[in-house]
């Protein structure tokens, strides 16, 4: 029998093993390669760039907190804690400040640097000293990884430019991102952001920044409620209220008999008190506004409120108080102290007595003067009265000392009097002459046919008899310095005072036509308060805070 030789096929299928095998390793090293590539987009790259964000962010909001700090004149900013005048090209007319940053986030892998660039307004249109400042902040965060980008076959990005081509750049990703892997692609293009100093800057390590700018503006105080109390509040006296009005509303054509419903006269040349229950709904609604707020607990309440109550922790309720409005126990509320304004060209009067001659054209430029004290009389005139556009003028007086004298304000005057001393006067010591509301309109007349009609200046753009008198108690710098204001009768007081350091005493049956920040009030008596709510839409021109008006990012 003859045997069958068998034809072997380990060949072949040896040869078809290894292609397998080759073709498998193929597409698991594609894969791999695939897999790198978007692991470091997905846990390096995105992570880089969401991370540079919030060293940006971070930087912003050190350079905001040291922008806040030109608010208490014992921690003045720009001046510790790292920060350094900015090298050239500063902003004209500047200054401006800098600081750096690092070690940040985890590994100590982020880094920011802030500049800071303070801008005051020398046109009239904001107080000249009140500045406006611009934050940029430069987040980096230090790159781990491949030296690979994503939606691109190019293991490696190089070039200076974002926005030549894509050649010269990398692709995909990596445009989408910005990321620096040997220079700093920004400065190659746009230097510090407005085209100086563009040149070559090579980077240390990989790294991915992102940049924004913070625009912070001041946010200026007004008088939103009655009283506002930083420590303590003990009023109104027994016989006393609180209460509110608007000096918009019509005024009474008889000033000498205001029309009120009670028997709470407040005297003459009020125009539009109606009392605290007025019949007209209109004057009822402006009427129930007086509101208090206490930054503590301490609250104690004698004659009825008739308006809203906040304290900080107190006990305050209905059913043990007169308060007509809404109760909030849970209201925490901060101060700032009051620092002492810039007297530079201000005028010397150094009796602080006699009469001075205002002639500022607005509350950002009013007629200064500086003197060590008022015990005697200071009358301000008004020296725009002949004018026939605008027959108003500001004054600002400047008293380091104490006020215990007779201040007049003639018509068509606003005065600002700021004060380091303590304040002792009556009522009828602090003489407005001022009247509520007036012709809000100019009437420029005819010079026609007879019977003529003369020209009508518009009327001073506060409507507020009150506003026309402000006061202001600059904070005490000494530790254990006190500042006290006491108003006693005889007389009625139209006047705000913006005291944040003072303990503020009523006496007597003196009516208040007012707005008060204080360090502590106490009115005893019969002594009625009576809040202006036309004072609520105008600034005292007393910087509060600062805000962040824009927040932009530079994705250029």
């Amino acid at each position: 029998m003859k045997t069958q030789v068998q034809q072997g096929n380990n060949g072949n299928t040896l040869i078809c093993a290894l292609c397998t095998i080759v073709i498998i390793s193929l597409i698991g090293a594609n894969v791999l390669v695939n897999c790198t590539r978007h692991y470091n987009i997905t846990a390096k790259q995105l992570k880089a760039w969401k991370e540079a964000l919030y060293a940006a962010e971070a930087g912003g909001d050190a350079g905001f907190d040291e922008v806040r700090k030109a608010l208490n004149p014992s921690s003045l900013p720009f001046t510790t804690d790292g920060w350094t005048v900015a090298p050239w090209p500063a902003p004209t007319p500047g200054p401006a400040w800098t600081k750096t940053i690092s070690s940040l986030g985890q590994a100590g892998s982020l880094s920011t640097t802030v500049t800071i660039d303070k801008l005051t307004d020398n046109t009239g249109t904001i107080p000249a000293t009140t500045p406006y400042y611009r934050i940029r902040s430069v987040g980096t965060a230090r790159l781990f990884g491949l030296p690979r980008v994503g939606l691109s076959d190019q293991f490696f990005a190089g070039g200076l430019h974002f926005v030549a081509n894509s050649a010269s750049r990398g692709v995909g990703e990596t445009l989408l991102r910005k990321i620096d892997f040997k220079h700093d692609h920004f400065k190659g293009t746009y230097g510090d952001g407005d085209g100086n100093n563009i040149g070559l800057s090579p980077v240390t390590y990989p790294q991915i920044t992102r940049r924004i700018e913070l625009v912070a503006v001041p946010k200026y105080y007004v008088f939103g409620g009655a009283l506002r109390v930083v420590n303590a509040f003990d009023g109104p006296g027994t016989a006393g209220f609180v209460d509110s009005y608007n000096s918009k509303n019509p005024t009474n054509p008889n000033p000498s008999s205001p029309q009120v419903v009670s028997n709470d006269i407040p005297g003459t040349n009020t125009t539009s008190y109606y009392g605290s229950n007025p019949s007209n709904s209109t004057f009822l609604a402006d009427a129930h506004d007086g509101d208090v707020s206490v930054a503590t607990k301490n609250f104690i309440e004698g004659g009825p409120i008739w308006g809203d109550v906040t304290t900080n922790g107190g006990n305050v309720t209905h059913s043990g108080y007169q308060i007509s409005g809404t109760i909030d126990n849970n209201i925490p509320f901060t101060i700032p102290p009051l620092s002492a304004p810039d007297t530079t060209g201000f005028t010397s009067i150094s009796s602080g007595t006699g009469t001075i001659t205002a002639i500022g054209t607005g509350d950002s430029s009013p007629t200064g003067f500086v003197c060590s004290g008022i015990s005697g009389s200071v009358t301000i005139t008004n020296g725009n009265a002949a004018s026939t556009t605008f027959p108003y003028a500001y004054a600002k007086v400047v008293v380091n000392g104490h006020v215990t004298g007779k201040i007049t304000v003639k018509r068509g005057v606003t005065a600002e009097i700021w004060f380091t001393g303590n304040m002792n006067v009556k009522g009828e010591d602090l003489d407005n002459q001022n009247v509520d509301r007036g012709t809000q309109i100019p009437n420029l007349g005819s010079a026609g046919v007879p019977p003529s009609i003369p020209a009508t200046p518009a009327d001073d753009p506060n409507p507020s008899r009150v506003g026309h008198m402000k006061f202001f108690g600059i904070s005490p710098t000494a530790p254990s310095a006190t500042q006290t204001i006491q108003i006693d009768s005889p007389g009625n007081v139209f006047a705000t005072f913006y005291a944040p350091s003072a303990d503020v005493t009523l006496t007597g049956n003196t009516d208040v036509f007012s707005a008060i920040v204080s360090r502590s009030f106490s009115g005893n008596g019969n002594t009625a308060f009576h809040y202006d709510k036309a004072l609520n839409q105008v600034q005292i021109g007393v910087v509060t805070d600062y805000q962040v008006a824009s927040y932009v990012e530079d994705v250029r």
